[in-house]
């Protein structure tokens, strides 16, 4: 508010779609996918159950790059998400809508969120597990963004790199399970008494031991047996039991690849995936499966020197062009009412690719692997659009070809007026509310060239103006 008047923000992009480099991404019920990018912006692109997907909103809220989402409620009538920067902000979103229920600035950078719920009583409360750029996982309130206390490590204390959650439906007690930069690996025990203090109180780990997993890159739980961890490593990935934390199978990356992320597509078979956008489907060996009578036979032997698992399925990246970050990619497995097994991938294109795997696996005999069932990038949607999107002064534009790019622009609230920078050097003075009017109304005057009277252009080089030939049209010439 300023004074007794509403400042309505309004963005024209123009025919081409605003830049959107991925630096995270989420799946939200099936039906929403969420995209973060290094510019601070968020878009939501809503998932048809035929896969086709469509760019719905971008959400304005950071002034860094997007470090991590994550589900900030569980039930399906409020989808609430979370989103955190690489300057301590935090941002509460609801996605029906793409309104920000809660900001707060922290004095931390988080790299990795994760959702917590528990039930008190008959109510159920969520809670949101981050940890980043500090020696502490912080526990925060769902709903306030409140930083409730933190779970403190008492040996070596070191920034955590990657964090999963195990819970238990036998007791009440949940762990958490982290490893930290160093390649130490933190166990808490999160019990009903610790999971309602509303104070900072610290909660120490319960183990603490070596494993040499040094830049982990993710911790994924084997979500079908609840009996396995999969620790992706820049250089290799390993299996471990999730009961005493054994390692039961180390697999080195070939050809010089490297490793950012994985998980278990089923009881015996995990995807992990390189920063160059391939993928790669693995069949664990019969000494990490929990129904096999080889079970755990491995386990303090040489298994590094293990023959590595059969690989059964490689998906290559989408499309083959230069870019400019590793693009990010995330398996999520659907259950109950949305079952579902996809992997999706963004790059900083701002192109979206989905994978959809089948249920049944078969070694594969080629090298073309997996194709994916849906591409689509900001632009490609831009262009689908019809009528085509304009942007602020693209009528001043020659009607052959595309409109002069504003290159930079700044709104004069004093006049009420907009001046825009071009590409060309020339820089176009326009009445603000009526510029407006003009892409945002549908009517006779959407056909004049122009935006009304008054209007004028600066010579590049001069800085003299070029007045307007007659209300409602504008000489656009510069002068050389």
């Amino acid at each position: 508010m300023a004074g007794n008047s509403l400042v309505l923000p309004i963005v024209l992009w123009g025919r081409r779609a605003p830049t959107h480099c991925v630096s995270s991404l989420l799946l939200v019920d099936g039906s929403v996918i969420v995209t973060g990018c290094h510019d601070g912006q968020i878009c939501l692109w809503d998932l048809a159950p035929d896969l086709q997907i469509n760019p719905r909103a971008l959400l304005f809220g950071h002034t860094a790059s997007v470090t991590c989402l994550s589900k900030a409620s569980a039930s399906s009538e409020k989808q609430y998400i979370v989103s955190a920067s690489e300057s301590g902000e935090m941002c509460l979103w609801d996605v029906s809508d793409g309104r920000c229920i809660e900001f707060t600035k922290l004095a931390c950078a988080h790299t990795g969120i994760q959702f917590y719920q528990f039930t008190v009583g008959t109510q159920r409360e969520g809670r949101l597990l981050c940890h980043g750029h500090y020696p502490e996982i912080l526990v925060v309130d769902a709903s306030s963004l409140e930083v409730l206390y933190s779970l403190i490590s008492k040996i070596s204390p070191d920034w955590i790199s990657s964090m999963a959650i195990i819970r238990s439906d036998r007791t009440q007690e949940d762990t958490v399970v982290a490893v930290s930069v160093t390649g130490i690996l933190k166990v808490w025990i999160i019990t009903s008494e610790v999971s309602r203090m509303q104070d900072t109180t610290p909660v120490f780990e319960e183990e603490s031991k070596p494993i040499y997993c040094e830049n982990c890159q993710s911790i994924s739980l084997c979500a079908f047996t609840q009996r396995s961890l999969l620790l992706v490593c820049s250089k290799y990935w390993r299996v471990f039991d999730a009961g005493d934390y054994s390692l039961l199978c180390s697999v080195p990356s070939e050809n010089e690849q490297t490793w950012t992320g994985g998980d278990f597509v089923a009881a015996d078979k995990v995807i992990v995936w390189t920063e160059d956008g391939q993928s790669f489907i693995y069949k664990l060996p019969a000494s990490c499966l929990p129904a096999s009578d080889s079970f755990r036979r491995d386990v303090g032997k040489a298994v590094e020197n293990l023959i590595p698992p059969l690989l059964y399925s490689v998906l290559d990246r989408a499309e083959k062009q230069l870019l400019i970050c590793p693009p990010v990619t995330r398996f999520f497995c659907g259950q109950r009412e949305f079952p579902y097994r996809l992997l999706i991938q963004g790059d900083s294109s701002g192109r979206l690719s989905i994978w959809s795997l089948p249920d049944t696996l078969e070694q594969q005999e080629g090298a073309k692997g997996l194709q994916p069932a849906r591409s689509m990038s900001l632009q490609e949607a831009f262009e689908q659009l019809q009528p085509r999107p304009a942007g602020i002064i693209d009528q001043l534009s020659a009607a052959a070809g595309e409109p002069l790019r504003v290159t930079a622009s700044v709104y004069m609230p004093a006049h009420g007026r907009l001046a825009c920078g071009r590409e060309d050097g020339s820089i176009v003075i326009v009445p603000a509310t009526q510029t407006a009017m003009v892409q945002l109304l549908q009517g006779e005057h959407t056909l004049r060239r122009g935006t009304g009277t008054g209007e004028h252009t600066l010579h590049r080089e001069t800085g003299k103006s070029l007045p307007a030939t007659t209300p409602g049209q504008v000489s656009l010439e510069v002068l050389r």
